[in-house]
């Protein structure tokens, strides 16, 4: 058995989550919403929909994962990526295990459910992983490679930091900030950004089927997503005295868009979902509103976030 003392930091976006508990083993923490501004899992969304059911739980991991290479060094490490389909259990396999000999803690994805967490060992007698996810308090750390990647995914996702950065603290805030600007504002992808929002209003005033469990747990994730983004705007407000005007603007514009989004983790409450509610035509219609109004809020943020990268780009310029 090769284990190390790496753990998972909570975080309803686990994937940022699993960074931050490596950084702190790696004696490089950063605070919670640091990282999920640097590396653009603040500000992402994506309203996931197949065979006519919206607001499936899988949205949050739906996005670009081989761009996670360049946001992750903004953390002030450089990461490596292993991906691949089954077929590259064996490759990944021993990929991670050379890693965590070397004492470097992985990234993982899908092992006791379809979630990030922290690789932190393997154990050849069990044949599978040490890892720290959101299941391991209740069904151990062992995730067999018998089972990994599930059937259902079929997915490999790993991520081990390799080096200290060589990225520019300066740099890496202006393309956080322009990462950030695509990932909300970039309407030509389908029920990402602003535009999944009001995707996902346009579905609760028809009537489609909304996944319960996926609505409820989709609302928690953006909900506490967006805190910790209007938390990194706070921020750089106080680094960056240049942009701070148009910096506030943002952050009350997403501090606004939380406060519309709150009463919908009251009403489609993780994980029952609010039982009957989201079958009830008023009050989808309430929550369709809601999300209709933050997507208003997301947009002044957007323009707000515009004018502060124009004055970070012009005190480089000067």
């Amino acid at each position: 058995m090769n284990a190390l003392s790496a753990r998972l930091a909570p975080n309803w976006t686990t994937a940022a989550g699993a960074v931050e508990g490596i950084l702190e083993f790696l004696g490089a923490p950063l605070p919670r919403y640091a990282i999920m501004g640097l590396t653009g899992h603040a500000w992402h969304f994506h309203l996931a929909e197949r065979a006519g059911v919206a607001a499936l739980p899988s949205g949050p991991f739906e996005q670009d994962w081989a761009r996670a290479v360049r946001r992750y060094a903004r953390t002030g490490l450089r990461w490596e990526r292993f991906h691949g389909d089954a077929d590259a259990k064996t490759g990944a396999i021993d990929w991670a295990v050379e890693r965590l000999e070397e004492g470097v803690p992985l990234v993982g994805w899908d092992f006791h459910l379809h979630e990030f967490g922290v690789v932190y060992g393997y154990d050849r007698g069990a044949d599978g992983f040490l890892v720290d996810d959101s299941l391991t308090p209740q069904v151990g750390a062992i995730a067999h490679w018998e089972a990994w990647p599930s059937a259902a995914i079929g997915r490999i996702e790993l991520f081990a930091p390799v080096e200290a950065s060589e990225s520019d603290p300066v740099e890496a805030v202006i393309e956080s900030l322009a990462d950030a600007i695509t990932d909300l504002a970039s309407d030509e992808r389908a029920n990402t950004g602003t535009a999944g929002l009001e995707r996902w209003a346009e579905a609760l005033e028809s009537d489609m089927e909304i996944d319960r469990s996926g609505n409820a747990y989709t609302i928690q994730v953006l909900q506490a997503a967006r805190m910790d983004g209007a938390d990194y705007l706070l921020s750089l407000r106080e680094l960056f005295p240049q942009a701070s005007a148009s910096l506030a603007k943002a952050e009350r514009h997403v501090r606004d868009q939380l406060q519309t989004l709150a009463p919908l983790i009251t009403l489609f409450p993780f994980p029952t979902g609010g039982h009957g509610n989201v079958n009830n035509p008023g009050l989808r219609e309430a929550a369709a509103n809601a999300l209709r109004r933050a997507a208003g809020h997301e947009r002044n943020a957007v323009a707000a976030m515009r004018a502060a990268l124009e004055a970070l780009r012009r005190e480089q310029v000067e």
